[in-house]
């Protein structure tokens, strides 16, 4: 999980590999001897790491089935405990994770406050959250300590807030319960001025909801950042916007309701569902040939024709082309670039596809030498083209099937994104698939789809989830992961 070195210490990371191990195992049982084995330590050992682990499901739901019994040479993981929402709970529970929390909700916090209800040491502090300052120094924003807050320019602040506490989402148990009331009538207000579209997230908009409202509370606003002019074509705004902003001066308003407008509007997709809504953005960039557009045009009809293995299609797919002029013009919007921060999901692919990724780095070098050609541009573009990637290292195709009880729109959207790739074959769930893609982690004593075959559980509304079912497609096809 790409973002388990920045919340998790080695032990952490250790617990939530155990889990993971005992997670996929048949009937989420495994053998304590025989896995003590497996990783090379200690029955003793082992059975210690796998008691913290106890003890945290307990503090997680009281009431959940004991995942060891004195005397029980086995552990068993209680099927309402996912491994994502043990992953969420330690994510919470870090101390990079209560610096992020805190900070957001307590502008008057001061480092000793946090050390004090935490119990660390002023040593300890600086050396856990050393990745985190890592990743947020790359961003451009860094960590004061009096008041704790994350300081830089406030676009790149909340995005931060949005991409990293995103990953503790836990719908049962909300992060922002005290503010949510109104971030719901927000929400409202923006469904009736017709700036949620039809592709948008809702619960990633009500998320984004949440964070402006708290920076706003703590007198951090976005006016005058970014330039709203290179967003085009664009909603026009009412005369009325969101009470939210109603102390606000009319410009301040106006920016923010824009900014959280570009929250779900920039977001790309591998979603073929979203033809019909890229189309309009398309049909007017290529109808003024803006710069974009032809960017987008040379890009298309290049890989088509130099890039070996990429579909055909890739010059017709308006959902990409849609997602490719957004990347673009995202990053015209956001002085220093949008740090959508395509990396880390990026990263473990190119192994797959070098070529690729080389392809594209030849191409901005050539073709947009003076333009913001930032890493995140080429992260985005890499990403979205994996969909059209045809070739197969591997004669025996990988066997996948879609969970039926799937919502139909998403059945669909997941076929056609997985018709093209040569190494998938779709199939159903009665004819032994080697992996199933479902939407929904299954209820308490419920049966799997498919008995002792592996479930990827997609979360369609994030992009990442989309990205790492790729990658667990491609190294899967491989044979490079364990079945």
């Amino acid at each position: 999980m790409v973002f388990d070195e920045l919340f998790l210490d080695r032990e952490e990371r250790d617990r939530i590999n155990i889990y993971s191990t005992l997670w996929e195992a048949p009937g989420h049982r495994l053998d304590i001897a025989a896995t003590a084995i497996t990783r090379g330590e200690s029955y003793r050992q082992l059975r210690r790491r796998m008691e913290k682990i106890a003890a945290d499901l307990v503090t997680m739901q009281s009431d959940a089935a004991p995942l060891l019994r004195r005397g029980d040479g086995n552990m068993i993981a209680p099927p309402s405990i996912s491994l994502d929402r043990y992953r969420i709970f330690l994510y919470r529970r870090s101390l990079p994770g209560q610096l992020l929390i805190q900070t957001l909700k307590r502008p008057q916090l001061t480092l000793q406050m946090l050390l004090d209800e935490t119990g660390f040491s002023r040593a300890a502090f600086f050396r856990r959250i050393s990745a985190l300052r890592l990743y947020l120094r790359k961003a451009g924003v860094t960590i004061s300590l009096n008041p704790l807050a994350l300081m830089g320019p406030e676009a790149r602040v909340r995005q931060v807030y949005r991409q990293l506490l995103w990953q503790f989402v836990d719908f049962a148990h909300p992060l922002f319960s005290e503010i949510l009331p109104q971030s719901r009538q927000l929400m409202r207000e923006l469904d009736k001025a017709g700036l949620i579209q039809s592709d948008f997230s809702r619960a990633q908009l009500l998320f984004a909801a949440n964070v402006h409202l708290h920076r706003l509370l703590a007198n951090h606003s976005i006016v005058g950042t970014l330039d709203f002019d290179e967003l085009a074509p664009r909603p026009t705004l009412t005369a009325a916007l969101p009470s939210a902003f109603d102390n606000l001066p009319r410009k301040a308003a106006e920016d923010e309701t824009w900014h959280l407008f570009l929250t779900q509007w920039r977001v790309p997709r591998f979603h073929s569902e979203q033809q019909f809504d890229a189309a309009t953005l398309v049909g007017y960039h290529a109808a003024r040939n803006t710069p974009a557009w032809q960017l987008v045009e040379k890009i298309r009809n290049e890989f088509s024709r130099t890039v070996v293995g990429i579909a055909p299609t890739v010059t017709t797919d308006l959902a990409l082309a849609g997602n490719l002029l957004k990347i673009l013009i995202s990053e015209r919007i956001f002085p220093g670039g949008a740090y959508i921060d395509l990396t880390r999901t990026a990263s473990p692919m190119r192994a797959f596809y070098p070529r690729l990724e080389a392809a594209l780095e030849a191409f901005f070098a050539r073709e947009a030498p003076l333009e913001n050609a930032s890493k995140e541009i080429i992260d985005g573009f890499y990403q979205l083209l994996w969909p059209f990637m045809t070739d197969s290292a591997i004669a025996d195709k990988l066997k996948v099937a879609l969970d039926p009880l799937m919502p139909q729109p998403l059945y669909e959207t997941v076929r056609l994104n997985l018709t093209q790739p040569a190494y998938i074959r779709l199939v159903t769930t009665e004819q032994q698939p080697d992996l199933v893609i479902s939407a929904q982690n299954l209820a308490p004593g419920e049966e799997p789809i498919v008995p002792d075959t592996p479930v990827f559980y997609l979360a369609s509304d994030r992009f990442e989830s989309w990205s790492q079912l790729y990658q667990e497609l491609f190294a899967r096809s491989r044979k490079l992961i364990a079945h």
